[in-house]
């Protein structure tokens, strides 16, 4: 039977911790770049930040209570300090779980102290690699950190890649969705222009995350599979999995007509001087291509406590 709240727990740390490494990642990529600064220009990356780290402690340590309680065999107001000492100090789970909050902590402390100093752009790097290896501990939750050796070795890394190109992607979906919500009638003062410009420059970015997600991905599959194809539809870890690529498809054939179709239409839309319908539909399709990332998510939740066999 499958525990509701602890899924919702696994999906939310997986969105926040995602967001608190893509939003950076991206704050940086186009504040250092003139012709997407202005697209970025007043948003409130610090504030957000910091409430998501904060979110990621709390969601942290509610994961660690949860996972003590389901490996102790206990109801949750049962989970003492002895018990949450054993989690912490004598699983990798819990070992991680220390790392990731530690992460987190670092960071409040470095957006607290660029904030005060008026320096935003320059916590930007600091954050997403402090965030990076926060959402790169969830590996620990799940299968990729299960194997040993050399195998093992490779199982870590590929999960690892596919956490961070998962969360780059992602990210960046979600921050688009809210440069097109946020330029909704900005047309006169140039805000679509540099969300135009956003979008066509991420391009070579997101061709990478999107290579290193299908690249890491197979290999993971076939890792903890030996590649067998039955798996796939006959356990339900292999039918999860399968929509898991319906979705992930869904996303890809989004992107694809964003870059080939609606954003060259969006384009020429902007000089001849009328794009809103051009805006209405890229806004519409983007909505939809972030719905799938948040389905993956879910799905994603889900996958990661069940046997591949």
């Amino acid at each position: 039977m499958f525990d509701l709240s602890a899924y919702a727990l696994r999906f939310l740390e997986y969105l926040v911790l995602m967001l608190l490494f893509g939003v950076p990642l991206f704050g940086w990529y186009g504040l250092r770049r003139p012709a997407l600064a202005h697209a970025l220009a007043g948003w409130p990356f610090m504030g957000v930040l910091l409430v998501s780290a904060a979110v990621g402690l709390v969601l942290t340590g509610a994961d660690v209570v949860f996972k003590t309680a389901g490996i102790m065999g206990m109801p949750i107001a049962d989970v003492d300090r002895e018990s949450l000492g054993w989690y912490l100090f004598d699983t990798s789970a819990g070992r991680a779980a220390m790392a990731r909050g530690a992460l987190l902590i670092a960071m409040v402390f470095v957006l607290g102290w660029h904030r005060r100093r008026g320096k935003v752009e320059a916590a930007f790097p600091f954050a997403a690699t402090l965030a990076g290896g926060a959402l790169a501990s969830l590996a620990w939750n799940g299968h990729a950190a299960a194997g040993e050796g050399v195998a093992g070795a490779v199982r870590l890394s590929a999960g690892l890649v596919h956490l961070l190109a998962a969360g780059g992607w992602i990210a960046a979906v979600l921050m688009f969705l809210g440069l097109l919500l946020r330029g909704k009638g900005a047309a006169g003062n140039g805000r679509l222009r540099s969300t135009h410009d956003f979008l066509r420059g991420f391009s070579t970015l997101g061709t990478i995350f999107v290579a290193a997600l299908i690249v890491s991905g197979i290999a993971h599959y076939g890792d903890l599979t030996a590649w067998s194809l039955s798996t796939l539809v006959q356990s339900t870890y292999g039918n999860l999995l399968l929509f898991k690529l319906a979705l992930f498809g869904g996303m890809l054939g989004l992107g694809a007509l964003h870059r080939w179709t609606l954003v060259p239409r969006l384009e020429r839309a902007l000089a001849g001087g009328d794009p809103s319908q051009e805006v209405r539909a890229l806004r519409q399709s983007v909505a939809a291509e972030a719905a799938l990332a948040i389905l993956i998510l879910i799905v994603v939740s889900v996958l990661g406590t069940l046997s591949p066999a």
